[in-house]
């Protein structure tokens, strides 16, 4: 039994290309508005803002990194991001309050850090 013909790709016209995409991860634009001033940074898809602003040098307030203690508060002025790891409830994030460590950009956003005092009282209050 004859087999069939083998050609090659080349010789079938089909040209091999060389991958040259490398996958990037989203980066998106974190505008920090501070008692000091403001700081922009970038954030890479699933890192946090916290995280990132430390990791750059900027100084925010924090402790645990989890999303329960509180000391990472701010409002979130523009933008969407993921802090579903938190224990913030959904009235809190309606209202756009975020913790840092535990939010992850899902777009450009701008966050304005604010006292704890502040997310303590809305989400205590809120609770009753």
């Amino acid at each position: 039994m004859k087999h069939p013909r083998r050609c090659s790709f080349h010789q079938a016209g089909v040209q091999a290309r060389r991958a040259t995409r490398r996958f990037v991860p989203a980066a998106y634009k974190v505008e920090i508005q501070g008692p000091n001033g403001s700081s922009t940074i970038e954030v890479e898809e699933g890192e946090t803002i916290l995280q990132t602003a430390l990791d750059q040098g900027i100084e925010l307030s924090h402790d645990c990194k989890m999303g329960v203690c509180m000391t990472c508060p701010a409002k979130l002025v523009s933008g969407e991001v993921d802090q579903s790891a938190g224990m913030l409830d959904d009235t809190a994030k309606e209202k756009g309050y975020a913790l840092l460590c535990v939010s992850e950009p899902q777009s450009d956003c701008k966050v304005a850090v604010i006292e704890e005092d502040e997310i303590l009282e809305e989400v205590l209050c809120s609770s009753k």
